[in-house]
Parts: structure tokens; C-alpha cells; sequence
């Protein structure tokens, strides 16, 4: 999820193909397809946005460990749909195998803190935020599916007004030093196209997210997905890298294209709980 102030027209037609290609797949699985399906696909997709992090750590030349990670990864996702597993002792399992792996590996002792920091953290980090996108479906019915469509639409609308106001109308860097091509009138405009989608949302399909919240979460979850897009950035600049992977044709990778879908589904999960489902009013 990136500005630019000129990017070739030929990049933009990829781009937008690609999103075109994949939204009857989305609405599909979102909407329709049973939760098994779901939970596979979230898992599948998660496990290589969590190749793609660690990927990034090798970049940076730490010998971080992929193969134990992504099956701790999964065990914590399993936590989040199963009975018979809880999160927090895959949390704790994480927390004490991956840094006494590196005891007994053949690892320099340099690069033993930030290799097993940056495995410690991917897993925890997209284990924890895809669990949220997983719960955000499967605990509130019917209602379900609607709060992930708001979140896709909300975001993405704010991505897309961002990425063109920002392109046409940009002129100061949000935060020169980790995305120099993001601007402050981008994000603005985000917000306000993310506000637009919530009232459209609102108005055709989800009379019961309340008006005057949904609007409050669209600008809540606009101006968070844009920091978790600088997280993301920051990550790449600092493994000298310009996107995670290069599956997506005009998106990057599946980290590039999640980032700020994964760090906003937990706060529309405890805004519908906290706010919406409790009855509080705007």
C-alpha cells in the first residue's frame, strides 16, 4: 500500500487488473464459502506473509529460522478456531523454543539476538493479527462477514484514495524517513474516501453498524492502516528492499498487500465488541 507522485500509467493499469482479478475470489470466500475454507486460506496467506517478514531478516543477513517458525505460526492460528488448543501456551511455546533453538544451532553469537528477535517477533506479529482477521468472522454470526467486508472496503477505499489524491494532489511527506512517497494531503484524502465507503456500507448492507459509528471506525481504521503501512515500509528501508515479494502484479508481495488489513483487524474487533455490541453511543 504505497503513494507515488508519478508512477508510469502501465503500472497503474497492473495494479488495478490485478485487485479486479482477485475481488470475485474475495467476496466469494468472505461472504459465502464455509469456514473451513476461510481458516485454510487465512492460514495459507499468513504463512507467506510470515515467509515474507522472515524474509526480510535474512535480507539483513540473520539467519532466522523459517521452517520452525511458519509451524509455530500455525499452531497459533489453530489456537484461534480449535477447542482443544489455546492461544496463550503457543504464544509461551514461541516465546521459549525459538530463542533456545538458537542455543543449539550453529549460529553466530553476533547474530543470535536480532535472528531469533525478528523469528520471535514474525510469528507473534502475524499469528496474533491474522487470528483477530480469523475471529473477526467467526465470532459475531451473520454480522461476521459484513465486519470483514467493512474492513477490506474501509481500508482499501482509504488505500486507493490515498494512493491517487497523494499521486495528483501531493506535496508534504508524512514521514519523510520511512515512505517519502506518502503525504499528508494522501492520508487526509484516505480518510475521507475510507468515510465515504463506511456510509455506503452503512446505507446498503450493514444498517446494523450504527451511522455515526461506522464513520468513527472508518476514520479510526483509515489513519491506523496507514501506520501499519509505515511499519511495513520501515521494514523494507531497513532491509533495503522496495517490496516484500513480487507475486502480486502491481501490489508486491502478500505482505505488501495485508499489512494494513492484519494491523486493523484487531481494532475493529474490539471496537464492534467494545463500543458497537455493548450499546454504546457516538
Amino acid at each position: 500500500m504505497s503513494e507515488a507522485s508519478a508512477v508510469p500509467r502501465r503500472k497503474n493499469y497492473t495494479r488495478e487488473l490485478t485487485s479486479l482479478a482477485g475481488a470475485p475470489i474475495l467476496i466469494w470466500l468472505v461472504g459465502w464459502a464455509p469456514p473451513i475454507i476461510y481458516t485454510l486460506t487465512i492460514a495459507l496467506l499468513s504463512t507467506l506473509v510470515l515467509y515474507e517478514l522472515l524474509d526480510l531478516g535474512e535480507k539483513k543477513g540473520y539467519p532466522v529460522q523459517k521452517p520452525l517458525s511458519i509451524a509455530l505460526l500455525l499452531l497459533l492460528l489453530a489456537g484461534f478456531v480449535s477447542e482443544s488448543i489455546a492461544v496463550e501456551p503457543v504464544v509461551l511455546a514461541t516465546l521459549l523454543i525459538l530463542p533456545a533453538w538458537y542455543v543449539f544451532a550453529r549460529t553466530e553469537l553476533e547474530d543470535a539476538l536480532p535472528a531469533s528477535a525478528v523469528s520471535v517477533m514474525g510469528v507473534l506479529y502475524v499469528g496474533m493479527l491474522a487470528g483477530a482477521l480469523l475471529r473477526l468472522r467467526l465470532d459475531f454470526g451473520d454480522q461476521g462477514p459484513r465486519l470483514v467486508f467493512f474492513l477490506f472496503l474501509v481500508v482499501w477505499a482509504g488505500d486507493a484514495g490515498a494512493y491517487y489524491v497523494g499521486r495528483n494532489f501531493g506535496k508534504r511527506p508524512l514521514s519523510h524517513r520511512v515512505s517519502p512517497k506518502k503525504t499528508i494531503e494522501g492520508t487526509v484524502g484516505g480518510v475521507f474516501f475510507s468515510i465515504l465507503a463506511a456510509a455506503a456500507i452503512h446505507f446498503t448492507f450493514f444498517r446494523e453498524f450504527p451511522l455515526v459509528q461506522a464513520l468513527i471506525a472508518a476514520a479510526i481504521l483509515s489513519a491506523s492502516g496507514v501506520i501499519g503501512d509505515l511499519v511495513e515500509s520501515m521494514w523494507k528501508r531497513s532491509a533495503a528492499v522496495k517490496d516484500s515479494g513480487t507475486f502480486l502484479p502491481g501490489h508486491g508481495g502478500f505482505l505488501d498487500r495485508s499489512d494494513s488489513i492484519l494491523f486493523t483487524a484487531p481494532i475493529l474487533y474490539a471496537y464492534w465488541t467494545l463500543l458497537v455490541r455493548s450499546g454504546v453511543t457516538a
